[in-house]
């Protein structure tokens, strides 16, 4: 830990956007707007905006802590502050936490697969061909891993162009009456939005990658600004087509809101967008996988290969054992639950606790 990265290995700053963006979209960009209007109904987009300007803020908090660390990682943070073991423990929670977001949008995903196009295909298949996919890619290093983000955020967002379409039967008055609910409506919401944005926490690992950190947060928050906006132009849309108990009944509003669309060359859109969309869930996959294997390499000392396919077994158990649609569930609430408590109380925590040590210690000097 704490070894200079060479800049061979590093990528320039402004694919942070891409890879920010990158690990903050996946599956769940097609069910989120049942769960997100669960609290504060047709004005969940304010929730959606004001948890897009608290990740700004969280953001700004791990750049911050970041430029305290020698190593420029959360790793070596924890090590120079509190000890080695400090350090042994936080790896090991991103990578039980890692292999955790990387089953859901497989289990996820494949189980869209198996719904909507191939009934009878195997879910071991469709794992097996993703964990394949990305353990190539991974294994390319962390500038394939890269490239891979910038085509997976490219390609699928001329798809927010298919959204004209469901604008020609939008109701607008299913956001009226407007701005009628309590301030618990808009958390509970917020507790729902707080999932969709989980991923952009690994830059935390994977900083020390890109060339001028200082520049590069610009591009991180346009990263996390590229995502409000995509999402905020789906809430919008789901919730102009559907009304409120529609929606509820709703798994995948936004394959069924691409399912109405009917081309002279094209009858079946809802197909191009369900394959499209494993370009969305593969650099996802790819840049927690990385992560968490690139840490555990750093604290055992092992090779990397050696992990990299631990985490492709151990996360193709998880998706078999996990087959039942309640079973995903709880998958995805303890993975939520995770992530949030990490996000928003660990992290913030963190913050505060080095700065009161920089703070003492400077103090100490003077």
């Amino acid at each position: 830990m704490g070894v200079k990265v060479k800049e061979s290995l590093q990528v320039s700053p402004y694919l942070l956007w891409f890879l920010v963006h990158g690990s903050q979209t996946g599956v769940g960009m097609l069910s989120f707007q049942r769960k997100v209007a669960g609290g504060a109904g047709q004005d969940a987009w304010v929730s959606l905006l004001l948890v897009g300007l608290l990740f700004h803020l969280l953001l700004w908090m791990m750049f911050k802590l970041l430029s305290y660390s020698e190593g420029g990682d959360i790793l070596s943070l924890h090590r120079e502050y509190f000890g080695k073991w400090a350090a042994v423990m936080i790896a090991g929670w991103f990578y039980v936490y890692g292999l955790l977001v990387v089953a859901v949008q497989i289990k996820s995903y494949g189980e869209i697969i198996q719904v909507w196009i191939f009934p009878d295909q195997p879910l071991w298949v469709i794992t097996a061909l993703i964990l394949l996919v990305c353990a190539y890619i991974v294994s390319g290093g962390f500038r394939t891993v890269t490239g891979i983000s910038f085509f997976g955020v490219i390609i699928p967002s001329f798809l927010v162009l298919s959204l004209y379409f469901p604008l020609k039967y939008a109701h607008w008055n299913n956001f009226l009456p407007m701005l009628n609910h309590d301030t618990g409506d808009y958390l509970l919401s917020a507790r729902h939005t707080l999932y969709i944005y989980l991923g952009a926490e690994f830059i935390l690992l994977y900083l020390p990658f890109i060339k001028n950190p200082k520049q590069a947060q610009k591009w991180a928050h346009l990263g996390i600004a590229h995502t409000t906006f995509i999402y905020l132009i789906v809430l919008v849309v789901t919730f102009a087509y559907f009304n409120l108990q529609l929606l509820q009944h709703t798994v995948w509003p936004t394959l069924i809101l691409s399912k109405i669309i009917r081309l002279f060359f094209l009858y079946r859109f809802d197909y191009v967008y369900v394959f499209t969309w494993f370009i969305v869930i593969v650099p996802t996959c790819c840049i927690i996988l990385w992560s968490i294997v690139h840490a555990m390499k750093q604290i055992s000392g092992r090779p990397a290969r050696l992990w990299l396919w631990i985490s492709v077994l151990i996360v193709g158990v998880i998706v078999q054992l996990e087959r039942s649609p309640v079973s995903l569930q709880k998958l995805e609430a303890v993975t939520a639950a995770a992530g949030s408590l990490f996000i928003l109380c660990y992290l913030p925590l963190l913050f505060v606790w080095i700065s009161i040590i920089r703070a003492y210690k400077r103090r100490l000097t003077k």
